[in-house]
Formats: structure tokens, C-alpha cells, sequence
């Protein structure tokens, strides 16, 4: 059994553009509260281990919390992943994107409970896979770094190619509902 604190580490996905926001999505706030930092008080909850997989570091100095930078510039999410498997403490890192600013502890206590050796998890709310909302075994690091090595980006084909599960969370769709553009933020400040 996986001891949620010994064994696996979080890691808060923030080294995007944010093309679509137009400003850094992981520092946007909801009440006086910033996106990333909801995340964090979701996840320490659950992990002594908390990261942040981003590209400019001094942004995020008042988290106290340890940036993880990409070796794969330019290369997206994928490249987070495998900048974080290489520095984890631990087997396993669970991910979460910085545009999930209401991820639950619903939703990390169902994935942590599927967890098998070898396979990525990735959420599936029932309409849509996130797959940015899972847990990636240390085990795939050496697969992802040849893929990025081959110039290749694309999250979906990569997990194409390795063993990975879909989890069922489409009881908590709202946990997993990420905010890509300036109207889906206005609606979730409007609530």
C-alpha cells in the first residue's frame, strides 16, 4: 500500500504560456487568494512534498515552496513532468495543472488509491481526460526523456505509448474544470 506521504510528492504544473489568459493563470486570485495557492493548501492536506514545475522561479519566491525548472525548454507540460521525475524525493509524483484552482482532496484520495506500479493514472471526469491530473511513476522518466529527445511534445501520444489507466472522477467535475480564458475566470469571481 502507498503511503501517501512517504511515496509520493505533488507537483503544481505552472510553466505555461497562459496564451489564452493573457496573464500568469497560477497567480490569478479568487477573493484574496491566488489560483496556485489554493492548490497548495489542497495538497498539503494530503503530501509533506510539494513542488512547482515552472520556468521563472522568482515568481513564485512568497510560496516557499521549491521550483522545479524545465531541462526541455519550450516544450509544455510534458516537460514539467519529466523535470519533476528526475528531482523527486520520491516513486511517484501526483500533477496538477496551475489552472485547477479547485482540485480536491476527493479527487488526489481516489487517484492515490489506484495507484499500481508502473502505470500512469490519469483523471477522467466522465467528459473529458485530464491528463495533467494524475500520478506519474519515477519508472517513465527514462521513456519520456527519449520522447522529448525525439522533439516530441504531444501529452495524448506519449501516453499512447506507455501503460496508463483512466480514473473515474466524474463525480467531482468541478474539482478537475481547469480556467483557460479571461470568461471562464470572470464567471468563477462572479460566484
Amino acid at each position: 500500500m502507498i503511503k501517501r506521504r512517504d511515496e509520493i510528492s505533488a507537483v503544481i504544473l505552472a510553466g505555461g504560456q497562459s496564451r489564452r489568459m493573457g496573464s500568469n493563470k497560477a497567480l490569478l486570485p479568487i477573493g484574496n487568494i491566488t489560483f496556485i495557492a489554493r492548490i497548495i493548501n489542497t495538497l498539503q492536506r494530503r503530501f509533506s512534498n510539494i513542488y512547482i514545475s515552472a520556468n521563472n522561479p522568482e515568481e513564485y519566491e512568497v510560496l516557499k515552496r521549491p521550483v522545479i525548472i524545465d531541462i526541455f525548454r519550450g516544450y509544455g507540460p510534458l516537460a514539467g513532468i519529466h523535470a519533476a521525475l528526475k528531482n523527486i524525493p520520491t516513486e511517484y509524483a501526483f500533477t496538477v495543472s496551475c489552472d485547477v484552482p479547485f482540485i480536491s482532496t476527493d479527487v488526489i484520495d481516489t487517484l492515490v488509491d489506484a495507484v499500481e506500479s508502473e502505470t500512469i493514472l490519469i483523471a477522467d471526469d466522465g467528459q473529458r481526460l485530464h491528463p495533467l491530473i494524475g500520478i506519474y511513476p519515477r519508472s517513465v522518466y527514462n521513456h519520456l526523456d527519449e520522447y522529448l529527445q525525439n522533439n516530441e511534445k504531444q501529452v495524448h501520444m506519449f501516453l499512447d505509448g506507455m501503460k496508463h489507466k483512466r480514473i473515474d472522477v466524474s463525480q467531482y467535475q468541478d474539482a478537475v474544470k481547469n480556467i483557460n480564458t479571461i470568461e471562464e475566470y470572470e464567471r468563477i469571481i462572479r460566484r
